[in-house]
């Protein structure tokens, strides 16, 4: 069986980033090659991305061979069409990638917002020229429609919108599947702009993409979507709860069912034992190489643990989602619990400035880095002993993944993915090797609290109980190869 899969998203490494949507998505060509030559079939994969500032930036700076296509053309959208180019380059396993160069929507410092997070007040075009783009030349460089439109999150949802109206004699076969990485953004945008957008009146459905008088972009790509899946399946059951659904949950649990597939990471780009970005390696059998990686992040971070406090790490978005607020909660504490605390992440000014603020006042338990800076979350993440992700709602996380796998004991709210990659059956049973991390139910400085007091126990009392923890989470297979078997089973249900 051979298929053809042509995927849209708004980001993918290496080429641009900003969250754990780019590594998903830049993992998943490769995953998909390797499962089906596991299944002795043959895919061919090709992936349409915006051509920001920053994929320019990266291109230049590795020195990426980027040929144009000689395609040139103007997408159908309102007010004369939107113009583009295509180019297209080669990633880094041989998959095609092509990019909409369109600088008058792309070529900026961000790609979702500026320096301020303010969001591009034009986010609804740019995007929907990137789905018209992708449908007008798919034919031209793949050699036919594709059998399956793979797409990505809001700004991709319109490409099966488009595919089901504007496109449906152009692709009668092709089938579409949309990924939910987190249904909080939804692509909100006044009704007014479905003529600029040229979305078709069905749109306008309750049941589609209506959205109290709005459009709703997301809503509308799981309307029209063949099928609909999200990245854990726990997951997959919170959106259809009122807690977790962000206003769409009767709209889920009456029109659209939703397949939970949990995310993989890319082992070979995080794997202790070959990692370049560590100063020394290791693996769960030789443990020494952390232990040089711990000393060498305290001397960075300027901490000095006394013997048995344990360092924890934090790598994240600054957002209320990501719970950061529990932490700061915590952090005049760290002294009485026993820990000291290395700080990455950038977002919400104001969590920045408190943890600034933090950084300052209790300089000797914490130290902050504010910043996107990857080569370092690799270190930090390497020289911890525990790492905290006490999300209020994670659609899966790949934090917690990497931590696992770095031998760095995850401390985590039980919450969608989290709860479906972290086992903690209690402490005897870590201890024990039985389980992977500590867990709480409550998302509340008290809930994270008390989960931090139990890991803090564990470490400074029962060092062979947690050595067999670390052990236990490097030993997990995180890869790809089960989450995108089955992506390829739905694939051919579809008729792929």
């Amino acid at each position: 069986m051979s298929l053809k899969i042509a995927l849209i998203a708004s980001e993918a490494v290496p080429w641009c980033k900003s969250g754990g949507l780019a590594d998903v998505v830049g993992a998943l060509p490769r995953a998909l090659q390797e499962a089906a030559n596991a299944a002795g079939e043959s895919v061919e994969v090709a992936l349409f991305l915006p051509m920001y500032r920053q994929v320019r930036q990266f291109i230049a700076r590795h020195g990426h061979q980027v040929t144009d296509t000689g395609i040139a053309l103007r997408a159908p959208m309102g007010g004369g069409g939107e113009p583009f180019r295509l180019l297209h380059a080669y990633g880094r396993d041989g998959e095609s990638v092509y990019f909409i160069d369109a600088p008058h929507r792309y070529d900026r410092d961000g790609l979702y917002d500026d320096a301020d997070h303010r969001a591009f007040d034009d986010n609804g075009e740019r995007f929907a020229l990137l789905c018209r783009a992708a449908l007008e030349v798919m034919p031209r460089v793949m050699g036919g429609p594709p059998d399956i439109l793979h797409v990505h999150d809001w700004q991709a949802s319109l490409a099966p919108v488009y595919l089901k109206t504007r496109y449906r004699h152009a692709y009668p076969k092709t089938r579409s599947v949309l990924t939910i990485h987190n249904l909080a953004y939804q692509g909100v945008l006044p009704g007014s702009m479905r003529g600029a957008l040229d979305i078709d009146a069905s749109f306008l459905q309750p049941d589609r993409g209506e959205y109290y008088g709005n459009l709703n972009l997301l809503k509308g790509g799981m309307a029209y979507a063949d099928a609909v899946t999200t990245v854990s399946p726990t997951y997959a059951r919170e959106i259809r709860t009122p807690h977790y659904g962000c206003n769409l949950d009767g709209f889920v649990r009456a029109h659209v069912p939703v397949y939970g597939i949990l995310n993989g990471i890319d082992t070979d780009a995080w794997n202790p034992a070959t990692d370049p970005l560590l100063p020394a390696r290791y693996d769960a059998d030789h443990l020494e190489g952390k232990a040089v990686c711990r000393e060498l992040l305290l001397e960075a971070a300027g901490l000095r643990p006394a013997p048995g406090e344990a360092l924890l790490g934090v790598v994240s978005r600054f957002a209320g989602q990501k719970g950061i607020d529990l932490i700061a909660e915590l952090v005049p504490h760290l002294h009485h619990l026993g820990a000291r605390l290395v700080v990455l992440g950038d977002g919400d000014p104001e969590l920045e400035d408190r943890f600034r603020w933090l950084g300052w006042v209790f300089s000797h338990h914490i130290t902050v880095r504010i910043g996107f800076d990857p080569a370092l979350s690799h270190r930090l993440i390497a020289g911890c002993d525990a790492l905290l992700m006490p999300s209020r709602f994670e659609p899966c996380g790949l934090t917690q993944l990497y931590a696992m796998r770095y031998g760095t004991v995850p401390i985590v709210h039980a919450v969608g993915g989290l709860r479906d990659t972290v086992v903690d059956p209690g402490d005897a049973g870590l201890a024990a090797g039985e389980g992977t991390g500590f867990r709480f139910e409550h998302p509340t400085p008290e809930g994270l609290g008390w989960a931090l007091a139990r890991a803090v126990r564990m470490y400074r009392e029962r060092p062979a109980g947690w050595r067999a923890i670390m052990q236990a989470g490097m030993r997990q297979d995180f890869s790809w190869a089960r989450s995108a078997a089955t992506y390829l089973e739905l694939y051919r249900r579809l008729g792929g």
